[in-house]
């Protein structure tokens, strides 16, 4: 049966196994028959309601589940620099040749969670460089990285992914392959538009690196130290800290519905969440700097255990062929088109199922309300748990109201 995910404030998942999912989309069109002529005129004034009843189970586990690997960024694209702060890292540098010149020898260091298990004081460096560097592997591990042949940003990227796909570290005193312990990826850095614009060059996909760590937990959730062998390095991309890691869980079916009773009581929405650029469509071309409203941020509030449980949407997976690249199934989520010239058919919804952004340094989850296409922004409406003796699980009816702004207490 399918999993769905309800998507709490602080960007925390709540899986429930669903049995029966139901929508209901009414459109509020005004009728009247006019008498003798036999004639009926409508007025649509695109008023539509969006209602999601979800029934299901609640389980016992048999396995511990839910844990995920902690993840950090690499972004070529973003410059960082509080003494001369541009949005990219090229436009930090008069020339390509400085930029490279800037970079040689710089390094960031970390540890992977076997590492942080293993306590032997192990750890990794990427340093670049302008020669070709042999690794070591070794207590201190250092993954050399030749970035002097390179000519754009992309490139930079394009050596350490190379670079760490090929190279040996030590955890817990056995050599093994770097990426047997990290996943790496290659994505869209956030400033790509522009760093391509600087360059000269088209938009790389492949600005951004990230590596999430394939042993589950928190102990991956570390920071990444960034410094120069020969110095100072004034002018860096972006490097975040790993982030995100999570123990996995084993709960009976009394755990989840504890928790669940939890969450919905008592919650707080925690003031309004406001996107202009839903409200405005397509029709007025909003700044990327005031994408949002969140008012629990200026009310100092969004930490609280009241706000970070309210529930802001929910998550329904689906298979699709028409947004897949390879012409194979693939894993999306259900999504509602608002606002004007807002438009989702199924070859357009081509987000990742559960995405994750970096805010902050951070890798989170997005919430729906400030992100659209990541998931359907809703409120809760009802949940209705019941139990019968003899019987081995728990049942619940909730019901949700799709929108798009929020505003309550």
């Amino acid at each position: 049966m399918p999993m769905i995910q309800l998507i709490r404030r602080d960007g925390g998942v709540i899986e429930l196994e669903a049995t029966n999912i139901t929508f209901s989309l009414q459109r509020a069109v005004s009728l009247q028959a006019f008498p003798i002529i036999a004639v009926r005129a409508g007025i649509d004034l695109s008023q539509v309601t969006v209602g999601i009843s979800v029934d299901g189970i609640l389980t016992d586990d048999t396995d511990a589940t839910g844990g995920t690997g902690a993840s950090m960024a690499i972004d070529l694209s973003v410059g960082v620099s509080q003494s001369s702060p541009h949005p990219t890292f090229r436009q930090q540098f008069a020339s390509f040749a400085s930029l490279l010149t800037n970079t040689y020898g710089a390094q960031f260091t970390f540890k992977s969670a076997g590492q942080v298990d293993a306590d032997l004081g192990e750890n990794i460096t990427i340093r670049l460089n302008d020669t070709n560097t042999a690794t070591t592997v070794a207590t201190k591990s250092i993954i050399e990285v030749d970035i002097s042949a390179t000519t754009t940003t992309e490139g930079i990227s394009d050596a350490i992914n190379t670079a760490l796909g090929s190279a040996n570290v030590k955890v817990n005193g056995a050599t093994v392959a770097f990426s047997s312990i990290f996943d790496i990826t290659q994505k869209t850095g956030q400033q790509a538009a522009l760093s391509a614009a600087i360059q000269g060059t088209s938009v790389s996909t492949k600005e951004r690196i990230e590596l999430k760590n394939k042993t589950l937990g928190e102990d991956g959730n570390l920071n990444v130290s960034r410094k120069k062998s020969t110095g100072n390095w004034p002018s860096q991309f972006f490097i975040s800290n790993f982030t995100g890691g999570t123990a996995t869980s084993q709960m009976t079916r009394g755990d989840k519905l504890q928790d669940l009773m939890n969450i919905i009581m008592n919650s707080s929405a925690g003031g309004a969440l406001i996107n202009p650029n839903v409200l405005a469509g397509g029709l007025v071309d909003l700044p990327s700097s005031i994408p949002s409203i969140d008012t629990s941020r200026f009310l100092n509030i969004g930490e609280s255990k009241v706000v970070s449980k309210y529930i802001v949407g929910i998550r329904i997976p689906y298979e699709s062929l028409a947004s897949s690249p390879n012409n194979q199934r693939i894993l999306r989520q259900f999504v509602l088109p608002a606002g004007k010239t807002t438009d989702y058919p199924a070859s357009e919804n081509k987000e990742a199922f559960d995405p994750s952004e970096t805010v902050n340094g951070e890798i989170v989850r997005p919430n729906p309300f400030i992100r659209t296409g990541i998931a359907i922004p809703a409120v809760l409406l009802s949940f209705e748990p019941s139990f019968e003796a003899g019987d081995s699980v728990f049942t619940y009816r909730l019901s949700m109201a799709a929108i798009e702004q929020l505003v309550g207490i």
